[in-house]
């Protein structure tokens, strides 16, 4: 009994050694050549093969182990190895993931899970006594009736991922370890979630495992081409506006599949020929200790954080208005940003309308009716800049009488309304009128012409405040309607 007792206890402690073991210096990474400061194919020919898709590739925190994404002809699996026998075993399906197309493979920092994609919804294994166990997929709120993709996590347990359920190019979301399971969520700030003008979504993140610096891929303006991988640092309690991760990674193609090595040496992504699931892909790699740190040292750009909302001036009347110092930040600093205006068209602001680019400050005596859209710039000491728009919408001080939904020659009833309106033109028979329903930040939500009367339907639009702006021929109109 003694002897079997001793055995057991020898066996537990080689084993311990075999897995705790350090690799050899040759051996890491599938016994690659490391690269330098250009991105090159990972093992081209022998682990990126031709004609086939890899999208993802990930090595465990003690480096022994390592999986990889990979698709063709439309099926999809993750393909696992490991070091433990003093060599890498040809890769095979990894054993313990029986899903239907499994992609996104991702190794927690503390050695305790995998995550990984299936059909669109996150699954999780857990390694018990090296091994893993069969996947879970996690509950509400981080799996949706929506597509969730890209696990991955901080040192901690936090999860961040992606999700289309507010954007179908996707926003990302992180859910805080509590318990071990993931209860609430929390939407990235608008600095990472952008889709507008500048940026369309943001997908496919890492996050470092200390959590002060993420990477992602988004389409924004002034990248390299399509999709670009972007840098954001955690810094005084926020996401800074994201950086390019410039030429050396981020060409005119796709890049993505973001993972930085656990020695944080190196960075790994996939540059796919196309979205198809039998598009070929590469992953690539490129040494990036010192890119993240340079890139935190470089001037941030400044950005938008909250639009302009529109504005109503009235003919004759001193229209005044002060730019909120919450619509333009920089990450450099407070103080840093000064101010310019013109028309969103690039002309000069009309002669009665004046800007302070000190305290950002508009004034004025509007002489006519019409709608002027203003483009205010911010621009940082390095000479960086970022703008935004608004409509001013100049009326007579009679044309706006609220009474009873009365606006001079029009009606709008029900106001407030939980969504069905009526608009008539009462004095303007046989009168074309052109109609904008617009969001209280400017965004354009309904356009039309109605002679006589019109009745919209905005019940499927979210509570709030809506402007309505009438034009005919002669004048301009606004009203403030409320949907409840």
């Amino acid at each position: 009994m003694k002897n079997l007792v001793l055995t057991s206890v020898m066996l537990l402690v080689i084993g311990q050694f075999v897995f705790s073991q350090n690799i050899p210096n040759d051996s890491l990474y599938l016994g690659q050549t490391p690269p330098g400061d250009s991105a090159i194919v990972f093992g081209a020919g022998t682990i990126c093969l031709p004609d086939r898709r890899e999208t993802k590739i990930v090595f465990s925190p003690n480096e022994q182990e390592c999986l990889m994404g990979v698709g063709m002809n439309n099926t999809f699996k993750i393909l696992y190895t490991d070091f433990y026998s003093g060599c890498w075993k040809t890769a095979v399906p990894a054993y313990f993931i029986n899903n239907g197309r499994p992609i996104e493979p991702f190794y927690t920092p503390d050695s305790l899970h995998v995550f990984f994609t299936s059909y669109a919804d996150i699954y999780r294994s857990t390694d018990t006594n090296q091994i893993w166990q069969t996947p879970v997929m996690l509950a509400s709120p981080v799996n949706s009736a929506y597509e969730e993709y890209h696990p991955a996590t901080s040192l901690n347990g936090t999860l961040y991922f992606c999700s289309m359920r507010e954007n179908p190019n996707g926003f990302l979301y992180r859910s805080v370890l509590e318990n071990g399971a993931y209860p609430t969520l929390e939407k990235l700030d608008i600095a990472i979630n952008r889709h507008d003008s500048d940026q369309n979504g943001a997908y496919d993140p890492f996050i470092a495992p200390d959590e002060s610096y993420l990477i992602f891929s988004s389409v924004k303006t002034g990248g390299y081409g399509q999709d670009d991988q972007y840098v954001s640092y955690y810094k005084n309690g926020r996401w800074t506006n994201p950086k390019n991760l410039g030429p050396s990674i981020n060409t005119d193609a796709i890049e993505y599949g973001s993972y930085v090595s656990p020695d944080g040496k190196y960075y790994f992504f996939s540059r796919p020929a196309g979205w198809g699931p039998n598009a070929a892909a590469d992953i690539y790699w490129i040494k990036i200790d010192d890119l993240i740190d340079s890139l935190s040292n470089t001037n941030f750009i400044p950005y938008v954080r909250n639009l302009v909302p529109w504005q109503n001036a009235f003919v004759g009347q001193l229209f005044t208005y002060t730019i909120p110092d919450s619509t333009f930040f920089d990450d450099d600093g407070i103080n840093t940003l000064t101010y310019d205006a013109s028309l969103s068209d690039g002309d000069p602001l009309p002669g009665w309308l004046t800007f302070d680019s000190l305290t950002a400050s508009f004034s004025g005596f509007p002489p006519a009716i019409g709608i002027l859209n203003i483009r205010v710039t911010a621009a940082d000491f390095a000479g960086a800049t970022t703008f935004t728009t608004f409509n001013l919408t100049i009326t007579t001080p009679s044309s706006i009488d609220q009474k009873n939904g009365q606006i001079n020659s029009f009606r709008i009833f029900p106001n407030p309304s939980s969504g069905m309106l009526k608009i008539v033109s009462d004095e303007l028979t046989g009168k074309s009128v052109q109609l904008e329903i617009r969001d209280i930040t400017g965004n354009l939500i309904l356009e039309d012409s109605f002679i006589s009367d019109t009745q919209k339907d905005l019940s499927s639009k979210p509570k709030g405040v809506y402007t309505i702006i009438l034009k005919t021929d002669d004048r301009v109109v606004t009203s403030l309607i409320c949907i409840r």
